[in-house]
């Protein structure tokens, strides 16, 4: 495994970094392997190919089932300042077409996205930015129906997030908190998502700069934090072990092991599963992920 790498955690600057991909990747074809109630493995399906411009933004992506049948293609353009312009979106199973364009107007700082279902609008939205490219307000237009959502953040000395409010105009049970808590190093440690129902709850712990484990919770009518899910990560933030709760009680865990290649990325995940609901006493393999990486030269 390469240490040298470090994981881009927020903030990335296109695709391969908010995907925790490393290198010039040029395309990428995934196949998963499943296991039919033995140790032996099936033959490997492909499931999804990924193709990355030479900026880092993906490009086109094609999404397959479970018999490695071609079901949806999505093609994305950008503009020469390698901004999001145009993306289509072609479903093979009900021949329906989704696209999405995107006008931006830099004096006043605001974007204009426009969604079109088989070539007739469905509707349109505007955004609006301030401080940091925070959107700051949102008006979405649908037939005669118009709908405004207002955004306030708060940010510390060092620019990071604290608080973010967002409310629809009219509603006063639409609003949404989201706060954030610190470290002395600007690691964020934890983060609430909060509406009038529920609160979800994240916490993220930290070794050597790292992101090594999130726990995530819900705080509902009882005020009580429930547990729901706890994960831990190696240090390329690939995650190695995964514990899911209910009632706070752990009832599945799966476990990851992975093969790299020299630039860092994951070729091969194994997934074991093992039951705590069922006293399962052992991991059981349950499927295998693999990548084919090709690179820009």
């Amino acid at each position: 495994m390469r240490t040298d790498l470090q994981p881009i955690y927020s903030d990335s600057e296109n695709a391969l970094q908010g995907n925790n991909i490393y290198g010039k990747v040029k395309k990428i074809e995934y196949y998963k392997t499943t296991f039919q109630n033995t140790e032996k493995e099936d033959k490997p399906v492909l499931n999804k190919i990924e193709e990355y411009t030479d900026f880092g933004e993906l490009k086109k992506v094609e999404y397959f089932d479970n018999f490695g049948e071609l079901t949806q293609t999505n093609i994305i353009d950008y503009n020469k300042n390698q901004k999001f312009i145009k993306s289509v979106s072609i479903s093979k199973s009900n021949k329906s077409s989704i696209t999405q364009t995107s006008e931006y107007d830099t004096i006043k700082n605001t974007s204009e996205l426009t969604v079109y279902v088989n070539d007739t609008i469905d509707h349109k939205t505007t955004f609006y930015y301030g401080k940091n490219d925070y959107q700051v307000k949102r008006i979405s237009v649908k037939g005669k129906d118009t709908t405004e959502v207002n955004s306030e953040q708060t940010f510390n000395d060092n620019n990071k997030l604290i608080l973010a409010t967002q409310k629809e105009k009219g509603n006063d049970k639409s609003t949404i908190t989201i706060s954030n808590k610190y470290d002395i190093n600007n690691n964020l440690i934890e983060s609430s998502h909060k509406t009038e129902w529920v609160e979800m709850l994240s916490e993220t712990e930290w070794k050597d700069g790292r992101i090594s484990k999130q726990s995530s919770y819900t705080i509902s009518a009882d005020l009580k934090k429930h547990l729901n899910n706890v994960t831990e990560f190696d240090i390329l933030y690939n995650t190695i072990n995964s514990k899911e709760y209910e009632d706070s009680k752990l009832h599945r865990e799966l476990k990851f092991d992975y093969e790299f290649d020299e630039n860092g990325n994951w070729i091969k995940k194994n997934v074991s599963l093992k039951e705590h609901f069922n006293n399962s006493k052992e991991f059981v393999p349950i499927y295998v992920d693999t990548r084919k990486i090709s690179y820009w030269k």
